[in-house]
């Protein structure tokens, strides 16, 4: 992007040089500290915003030897804070004649902060200055070389205030000051001092691991591109501008500390009376009160304007770059009307559904013409030779339409009757102009590739890796099982959210057994023989008028047919048509059918459970499948097959990846269950109390009528 190099350097050497002059003027050794990890910070974004393979190498090298260095200064900030009881430096006197080996891992890490040989935070900056120079000398696109200059002026500069606040450091934390009493200091125990003492031999150590380091960052710093000269990490690069400008830092620094009292002084004379800290807070309660503005102008409880705002959001930031692309390339795109006649005449149906969904004024009829919609996509599917997702899209899209029906029972039969205003008709043209940017996007993304799509591998690892026929089974549940693990846990949470809105205690607090409930009114109890268990008992808490004997008696008929299928799919998937999901949602169907048969009681029957254990359950069996291979040697996701014989089916060929299907089935079937009893048995209590209230006002029980 043009203009990132310029900021960022820009920025990067203003941080450093503002972070390291707020570090000179600080008492307190920990936020002096503090400041310095800012100035740091800020070097070592100017380092990495170079972008070139000795500024990727010397970023590198600052980058590990920051670590070590500072890690080892906060530790003994800690110790000095703890066994003094101050971080005053002007307080503190003597204490590294109290505490040697703190003081020691404290000068030597130090002395790598400022960069100092033989320590690593020498060696890296000698590296970065030797990038600074390629980049003063134009060998980095995109900035001129008096930029460049700049850059190495105030890096020097910076590099000068970090050797002064350093010396501070050191100076305020361990020496004895003139006419300042000797601290009291608690010996330290042993254990506190052997992590700042190894983390300060390493800065020492490190030093001297200049070809090693070189050769661990060369990976990454070959990927940029190359300066005049092949850089390595070394502490002795010859006499040359990057040693001259490490000798002047240091000189320069020590100076700024001699004169550190009139210098102190002049920054009190000259601090602005508003400091960056002012202006981040005042900016940060702007910030809060525009959120609370803009939340109260748009999130008013419409779904209608939330989708609108989203979709005008799309068509101004996504929709101009396609309209862009269209414009530059849009000759190159090459159109198919289609590739097999059935094409064109499903998605003159899907069209006319649609059409006619959002015309219609019953809300039952525009769901059903919405599913057709739903079911054409499936049908389009199948045409293309897509059997596995053809199945998926008509499982969705029956599970989505039952669910509609189920909570149309307590919406109003009809839409709106208002007169069409102009609002509607605004968002008519919204929704067309929507369609046709997503046809747009559909159009340049599918001109835009130009690398061999990797699914091209797939066929092959199918067979190799998952030992499956079916690509897309083998895709979900082998070659990107963490995909899909990352799926299913966005899925158990979003339900887990669901039912924690909708369900006071747990799940399981409304599911009851039919043999706990009364026959309702008007219902002759049917004997049974002891030890007889009834199927289907759910009916008989319905009252007679919400019967259907038909559909008990087909359901009767269908449902271990279904439930037989669902095991089919989920078996057979990794080489036809099915998997986990599919098996699920077939599973699914089938509760719904015995949830329709006899109500919410029938429910219970044929799942008396709660559809939080199944999710969890399933979500905990997918995870253990994929980490099961690292036991015995293998990866995680890693497939294994197996062949066994049985009788009368013959060979069977499994593979271990079944189990990380029957978790997402399970998982499918929690929440399929979930939504049933959500917006089914829920809805069914509702309903029914509604009704004996509605009663309870119409026998009213008292007067003369």
């Amino acid at each position: 992007m043009p203009g990132w190099h310029l900021s960022l350097l820009t920025l990067g050497t203003v941080t450093m040089l503002v972070g390291g002059w707020r570090a000179l003027r600080q008492r307190d050794i920990k936020l002096l500290l503090a400041y310095g990890t800012v100035s740091q910070l800020g070097f070592l974004t100017v380092v990495f915003a170079i972008g070139s393979r000795t500024a990727a190498l010397a970023g590198l090298a600052m980058l590990l030897a920051h670590a070590l260095f500072k890690a080892p200064l906060f530790l003994v900030v800690g110790i000095v804070d703890k066994q003094t009881g101050t971080r005053d430096l002007q307080k503190l006197s003597g204490v590294g004649r109290a505490m040697p080996a703190v003081a020691a891992a404290g000068v030597i890490a130090g002395a790598s902060m400022a960069g100092l040989p033989p320590l690593l935070g020498f060696v890296g900056k000698e590296s970065v200055f030797a990038a600074l120079l390629e980049l003063a000398h134009g060998e980095t696109a995109g900035v001129p070389g008096w930029a460049g200059w700049l850059v190495v002026a105030g890096l020097v500069a910076g590099s000068a205030l970090t050797v002064g606040y350093t010396v501070r450091f050191l100076w305020g934390a361990f020496a004895s000051k003139p006419g300042v009493e000797p601290t009291v200091v608690r010996a330290p125990h042993p254990a506190f001092t052997v992590s700042p003492v190894l983390l300060a031999a390493l800065c020492l150590g490190a030093g001297f691991a200049g070809a090693p380091l070189t050769t661990a960052f060369a990976p990454y710093a070959d990927t940029l591109v190359p300066g005049s000269h092949e850089e390595y990490l070394a502490l002795w690069h010859g006499l040359g501008l990057p040693l001259l400008f490490s000798v002047l830092a240091v000189a320069v620094g020590v100076g700024l500390f001699l004169v550190r009292e009139p210098l102190c002084r002049f920054q009190a004379r000259t601090a602005l009376p508003v400091t960056a800290e002012s202006v981040y807070r005042y900016g940060m309660r702007a910030v809060d009160r525009s959120a609370v503005e803009v939340t109260g102008s748009f999130q008013r409880g419409s779904v209608a304007n939330y989708l609108a705002i989203i979709l005008l959001v799309v068509l101004a930031l996504p929709g101009y770059a396609a309209v862009r692309a269209l414009l530059d390339g849009g000759s190159d795109i090459e159109l198919v009307g289609y590739d097999r006649l059935a094409q064109p005449i499903i998605g003159l149906v899907i069209v006319a559904a649609a059409i006619a969904t959002v015309r219609s004024r019953r809300r039952l009829r525009a769901v059903i013409l919405a599913g057709v919609t739903g079911y054409g996509c499936g049908l389009l599917f199948l045409v293309q030779g897509a059997p596995d997702i053809a199945l998926t899209q008509v499982l969705v899209e029956t599970v989505t339409l039952v669910v509609f029906v189920l909570v149309l029972r307590r919406l109003p039969e009809y839409f709106t009757n208002r007169p069409l205003t102009r609002r509607r008709y605004w968002r008519v043209a919204l929704a067309a102009v929507f369609g046709v940017a997503a046809a747009a996007f559909l159009m340049v993304a599918a001109a835009a590739r130009t690398a061999t799509p990797v699914s091209e591998a797939f066929p092959d690892a199918s067979l190799d890796f998952a030992y499956g026929k079916n690509i897309v089974n083998t895709t979900l549940v082998d070659m990107r099982a963490w995909d899909t693990m990352g799926e299913i846990a966005v899925l158990v949470a979003a339900a887990t959210g669901v039912a924690s809105l909708i369900f006071l205690d747990t799940r399981m607090s409304g599911i009851r057994r039919v043999a706990d409930i009364p026959y309702p009114k008007g219902v002759e109890k049917q004997p049974t023989r002891p030890g007889r268990r009834v199927w289907l008992p759910g009916p008989r808490t319905l009252a007679p008028e919400r019967r259907s004997i038909i559909f008990e008696v087909v359901t009767r008929l269908v449902f271990h047919v279904i439930m037989v299928f669902a095991v089919y799919l989920l078996i057979a998937g990794h080489n036809l048509p099915g998997g986990g999901f599919a098996a699920g949602m077939v599973t699914g169907l089938a509760l719904m059918i015995r949830y329709l048969a006899g109500g919410r009681y029938e429910l219970d029957e044929a799942a008396p459970i709660d559809a939080g254990v199944l999710i969890g359950t399933g979500l905990f069996i997918a995870a253990l499948a994929g980490l099961a291979p690292m036991v015995v040697g293998g990866v995680a996701q890693e497939t294994a097959d197996y062949y066994l014989h049985l009788p009368l089916l013959g060979e069977v060929h499994l593979v271990s990846s079944i189990f990380f299907d029957i978790g997402v089935y399970l998982v499918v079937v929690g929440l399929v269950l979930d939504l049933l009893r959500t917006f089914g048995a829920r809805l069914d209590r509702q309903i029914l109390r509604a009704e004996r209230e509605d009663d309870s006002v119409a026998r009213p029980t008292g007067g003369v009528h």
